[in-house]
């Protein structure tokens, strides 16, 4: 049957008010305990170890609960194969990237490259390109793409899910040739087809539902609040680390691989993708790939060598979409017309 449909709220702020209910609820409870006179604290004890059957029984009643909305949200990505936990539906993620397309291109008024500006032109001409040679894939027909170019010096570009794509200017001036540039795209437009905002958004609130109780018993269990602020900002931390950020680089290598059939699908050179991160890779710190587990990406030589571990399939994928011959070995600045 349908999925049942969640309030978009919950997806929005379910991380603060998670943190803002363990907080009141946990502090509320211990300050409410001291004031209790010792003979009535040991009567509540003495209740609560009458009746924890029942409490047994409605924790286990609430985590089946949350079971049943894991595997009822549970679906298997038609690209990847991954089976994946999405609760927001598309209408909910589109109405998401609406409100922020508006949001950036109100905070970019004055700095928005107009349509009829060369670099828009060359820009919009890889974008329709990738769009257009992967027209077969439900998530790229089903939505209105529009192309938005901001004239600043950031290394940067982002597709919400609503299907507006922006680039800034600065990511021409880091890339060699086009067809980096449609690496980069082909790895945001990626992000997209593959509901990466839909999947990590209802990750995130599921998280949050989860850790409510054990953060409230900390509040409860914790005796001064300064202790309290430093213990749940290292709890965080740890699950941002344990939880969070190696789901995070999962998806930034899923958008990397199913990025470079997308552009090896629309003609263009995809050897440049791995020599894009290689760049990457000499300009980022030196202990950046020691590091890899605090960050949200993977560092930028993993992607470089991942990208050429799965590069015969791709150049496989290229041939077969009847795409011009590549010369060998890979140019320096060119780029191939699709």
């Amino acid at each position: 049957g349908p999925r049942r449909k969640l309030p978009l709220i919950l997806f929005t702020l379910i991380k603060p008010l998670a943190k803002i209910t363990s907080y009141v609820l946990g502090r509320g409870t211990r300050k409410a305990w001291k004031k209790l006179p010792t003979t009535q604290q040991r009567t509540y004890l003495e209740m609560l170890n009458a009746n924890r059957g029942a409490f047994m029984c409605t924790g286990a009643f609430s985590l089946g609960g949350l079971y049943y909305l894991y595997e009822s949200h549970k679906q298997t990505c038609p690209i990847t194969g991954r089976q994946k936990f999405v609760a927001l539906t598309p209408d909910q993620a589109r109405r998401i990237g609406e409100a922020n397309f508006t949001e950036i291109v109100n905070d970019a008024q004055g700095i928005i490259v107009p349509e009829t500006d060369p670099v828009y032109t060359k820009i919009a001409k890889v974008a329709n390109g990738i769009l257009h040679a992967n027209s077969d894939l439900r998530q790229i027909y089903d939505k209105t793409w529009t192309l938005t170019v901001i004239d600043a010096p950031v290394m940067n570009a982002f597709v919400l899910p609503s299907g507006n794509i922006f680039v800034f200017t600065g990511l021409l001036e880091n890339c060699s040739n086009m067809d980096q540039v449609a690496a980069v795209l082909s790895h945001e437009i990626a992000h997209v087809v593959l509901g990466h905002v839909e999947e990590k958004l209802t990750r995130t609130s599921f998280l949050q539902m989860l850790l409510l109780v054990p953060m409230s018993l900390l509040w409860v269990l914790i005796p001064y609040d300064g202790i309290g602020f430093v213990t749940t900002w290292f709890f965080d931390s740890v699950a941002d680390i344990m939880l969070e950020l190696p789901f995070s680089r999962l998806m930034e290598v899923e958008a990397d691989e199913v990025g470079l059939v997308l552009a090896a699908k629309a003609c263009f050179d995809i050897r440049e993708a791995p020599k894009f991160w290689g760049r990457m890779a000499q300009e980022e710190e030196p202990l950046s790939e020691e590091l890899e587990f605090l960050s949200t990406h993977p560092a930028s030589q993993n992607r470089q060598d991942n990208l050429q571990e799965k590069m015969a399939s791709a150049l496989q994928i290229r041939q077969d979409c009847g795409c011009p011959p590549l010369d060998y070995p890979a140019p320096r600045s060119s780029h191939s017309e699709s």
